[in-house]
């Protein structure tokens, strides 16, 4: 349907531009905190990096590769290093990776974190363009070094991801990986990826986001933390096979479609055996109610008078596991009503489409933590307690997802009978004018209660009333519609005066003869009685009475 298709071409327009593709900023904490994984020979830290940017970039992106800290302009630190930046095909992952090294200050010792720092130069580097932004660090976020503000800090990193509403969408990976050096054991790191944009998002752009971050191939779970309450759970119809039957809707992987419907049909359908997927990790949904209804919703051709009915059982949901696929949903689909309308732009078309967008919505969601994930979080992400960001309320809001809809229509036979009667009507009004044209006007002519002269006007002819051996007087004409009318001659003392003739009124005309005497005569025209229009005087302006 052409709303898809619109929709494609505004993200592409947004996140893939023609010349400069897709941009991504790819930021490695270096601090000393990190030391094991920039300098232990069994880490599989770098390969990772390499592989992380090596999957994420295609040809025609833009990259930025830095290395980050915490500035400090007293220990001559500057956050971050830049690697590289520049369009990928100058990319050389190999090169990158050999200038993979900790951070130190004039003093010696390691550079500290600051990772809201870090984000704000990797904000600032997509110089206002949409981007992902990838920030790989070991969520130590100590700024002073002394390990005592890691925590509040890190807190105060995650709010500011919540806070900022051109951070469209944060995924979480966490990579476990225990490393120790000189007795120092770090448990592994994690992966942010992180979406920045100015630009209003539909389901669709976080759809393609959300792709486009799973794709590069990192095998640990992502951990979804923001949004959550757009396409986190996720309503599957069965995918057709085989043959699709006219007149039944079908799901074909990413659109509910149906073609052969006839106009003014009532359709309902009735879907079984859907599944309700939840991309919720690490949570468990304890309950959840569900509703479904058409959104945006239009036709081509014709006028949406109401949305029709859309109901699907069971209306709630109860435990679900992180990533949880439920069956047994059945979802009854009623048409919605359209009002017909006639337009000549049609006449030749086939049928006409009509859809919109099947919603999802999810409310009064109750989530928890998956027991056996909080018991692994403290270590990794380097926390005494849960962060309010993973453990959001979704209580007071609905997760919203939808399915497009398309289904074409046949135009009903009535718009044949209408195109007849406009034809129909369109050649009588053109016969009618034809006959008026064409049809005589009959009538006896007298000048002075004494000439008389038998005449028939069409609406193409004219006759010259003359009188006194050739002075001519004026032009007698026909209208359309049958009235006779008098145009004085320059010869009259009114030149260009028209009036119309009546039966049996007469019509004075004053003249100036050729001795400038002021002579009248009168005019008059009645009802030719009992003579044919073979037998009458028909003239083409050259004719006249004498």
């Amino acid at each position: 349907m052409k709303k898809v298709f619109v929709l494609i071409f505004l993200l592409s327009s947004l996140v893939v531009s023609a010349k400069d593709g897709n941009n991504f900023v790819f930021m490695f904490d270096n601090s000393g905190s990190m030391s094991g994984y920039y300098r232990e020979s069994n880490s599989a830290f770098k390969l990772f990096a390499k592989a992380l940017m090596k999957n994420s970039l295609k040809p025609g992106d833009n990259a930025s590769v830095m290395l980050f800290t915490k500035s400090d302009a007293s220990r001559k630190i500057e956050s971050p290093k830049v690697l590289f930046s520049g369009p990928s095909a100058n990319f050389n992952a190999d090169g990158v990776i050999k200038d993979f090294n900790l951070m130190r200050g004039k003093d010696g010792d390691f550079g500290t974190t600051d990772l809201i720092e870090a984000l704000d130069k990797g904000i600032a580097s997509l110089d206002g363009n949409t981007g992902i932004i990838w920030l790989i660090t070991d969520n130590i976020n100590d700024n002073s070094g002394s390990g005592d503000s890691s925590y509040f800090n890190t807190l105060a990193f995650y709010q500011r991801l919540r806070s900022d509403a051109n951070i469209k969408k944060i995924m979480l990976f966490p990579i476990p990986e225990k490393v120790t050096e000189a007795g120092y054991s770090s448990n592994g790191y994690v992966a942010y990826a992180i979406v920045y944009s100015k630009e209003n998002f539909t389901q669709l752009h976080y759809e393609v986001f959300d792709k486009q971050i799973r794709d590069v191939g990192i095998k640990q779970k992502a951990i979804t933390l923001k949004p959550q309450d757009i396409g986190t759970i996720v309503l599957q119809p069965k995918i057709a096979v085989g043959r699709i039957t006219e007149g039944k809707l079908f799901f074909d992987g990413k659109t509910l479609r149906g073609f052969g419907f006839e106009e003014g049909e009532k359709v309902r359908e009735t879907f079984n055996d859907l599944s309700l997927k939840s991309n919720l990790y690490p949570y468990v949904i304890k309950s959840a109610n569900l509703n479904v209804h058409l959104d945006d919703f239009k036709s081509s051709d014709y006028s949406v008078k109401s949305l029709g009915t859309q109901q699907i059982t069971p209306s709630t949901v109860s435990n679900v596991s992180p990533e949880g696929e439920v069956t047994g949903f059945n979802l009854i689909f009623n048409l919605p009503e359209i009002t017909p309308t006639f337009s000549f732009n049609t006449i030749f078309k086939e049928d006409f489409s009509i859809g919109g967008n099947l919603v999802l919505e999810v409310s009064q969601t109750d989530i928890a933590l998956d027991q056996n994930y909080i018991n692994s979080f403290k270590d990794l992400f380097a926390l005494q307690s849960i962060p309010e960001i993973f453990q959001p309320s979704l209580k007071d809001k609905k997760i919203v997802t939808t399915i497009p809809l398309e289904i074409k229509m046949k135009y009903g036979p009535w718009r044949l009978f209408v195109l007849i009667g406009l034809i129909t009507l369109v050649v009588l009004i053109l016969v009618f004018f034809v006959i008026m044209i064409m049809k005589k006007k009959c009538f006896t002519l007298v000048i002075d209660n004494k000439d008389e002269q038998d005449i028939c006007l069409s609406a193409f002819s004219s006759y010259n009333v003359s009188y006194n051996y050739s002075l001519n007087l004026g032009v007698l004409k026909k209208s359309l519609f049958g009235r006779i009318k008098f145009v004085y001659s320059k010869f009259t003392t009114e030149p260009g005066r028209t009036i119309m003739m009546s039966d049996n009124l007469t019509v004075p005309i004053e003249y100036e003869d050729e001795n400038f005497k002021k002579t009248s005569v009168q005019i008059m025209i009645k009802e030719t009685a009992g003579k044919s229009e073979s037998t009458s005087y028909s003239d083409d302006g050259q004719g006249g009475i004498y």
